[in-house]
């Protein structure tokens, strides 16, 4: 191939490779997170793929919730808790979030009703990682294993069939059984702290 052709193929390539690479790094996946099927249901920009009532993505935002430098954030308040714009029935979720301040409170949603009020992870300080407003046997506090408030947490849950499965900055906290129902819908609480959580991905189980 004439050296012309060649630097024309390899300019084209690049032009195309660099766009796919910035794209998969703004959504936050990993390499392993994609080859496994998982999808951001955040994108760090707007709430598209969540609500607070019936519209998805909401029209306004409460004066308690906003979007900006790549993370939701919640300023306090008892309400409105943020809901999944759609139902999730076996599935792993991954994501991270922080307590901004010392005495924290909000929780995470697992296959809760069309209001979210259900089937709650504890994000509360000193009881974190235990399981609130459902029955589920095999859930606890994870102590030590969560950070300080400030710095970011990783957690990872794992929900299939009635068995649902935690995993606490990359260690297994605990695997619970008897989770209802079948399937439902996650969220973020409002619990009168300032929160805030950013990647937040999942992979449907089928």
């Amino acid at each position: 191939m004439p050296m012309k052709n060649l630097l024309l193929v390899c300019c084209v390539c690049i032009v195309l490779h660099v766009p796919f690479a910035a794209r998969a790094e703004e959504k936050g996946l990993s390499k392993e997170e994609q080859d496994a099927g998982f999808v951001p249901i955040f994108n760090g920009t707007d709430l598209k793929m969540w609500r607070f009532g019936e519209e998805s993505p909401p029209k306004e935002m409460p004066a308690n919730w906003k979007v900006e430098e790549g993370v939701i954030r919640v300023t306090g308040g008892g309400s409105p808790h943020l809901a999944s714009a759609q139902e999730y029935g076996n599935f792993e979720l991954r994501l991270e979030w922080r307590g901004l301040k010392e005495k924290y409170n909000s929780g995470l949603f697992i296959r809760s009703g069309k209001k979210v009020g259900a089937n709650q992870i504890n994000l509360a300080h000193k009881s974190e990682g235990a399981f609130l407003g459902g029955k589920l046997s095999g859930a606890k506090a994870v102590g030590d294993l969560q950070k300080p408030a400030g710095e970011w947490n990783q957690w990872r849950v794992l929900a299939e069939g009635d068995r649902l499965t935690f995993w606490c900055n990359g260690t297994k906290a605990w695997e619970g059984t008897g989770l209802q129902p079948a399937k439902g819908y996650l969220g973020m609480q409002a619990e009168g702290a300032a929160m805030e959580f950013r990647n937040i991905r999942i992979r449907e189980i089928k």
